[in-house]
C-alpha cells in the first residue's frame, strides 16, 4: 500500500508495506537513519490524521532511495476537520 507520509522534519516518504505492528517506507536519497523515528500520515478522504513514533529495525540503500523498516511504538488518530 503506497500512503504518503512527512518523515522527521517534514521529509516526504511513501509507504510501501504496512502492518498492525509496524510499516516499511522509502525516502528519496540516502538517508542515515536509526533509533526513533516520527512521521505524520494524512488521511483526507477521512478528515483524520496519524501521527506516530516508531523504532527503526532496518536500513537499505538501493536506486537511490533509503528503505527504513519501522516497528510501532505509538501512535494517534485525530481529525483534522
Amino acid at each position: 500500500m503506497a500512503l504518503r507520509l512527512k518523515v522527521g522534519a517534514g521529509i516526504d516518504a511513501v509507504t510501501r508495506d504496512v502492518s498492525p505492528s509496524g510499516l516499511y517506507i522509502e525516502l528519496p536519497g540516502e538517508h542515515v537513519i536509526d533509533g526513533t523515528l516520527f512521521f505524520e500520515l494524512d488521511l483526507e478522504e477521512a478528515n483524520m490524521k496519524f501521527t506516530a513514533e516508531g523504532t527503526v529495525v532496518r536500513v537499505e540503500h538501493r536506486n537511490g532511495c533509503t528503505g527504513i523498516a519501522v516497528k510501532l511504538v505509538a501512535g494517534r488518530l485525530q481529525s483534522i476537520a
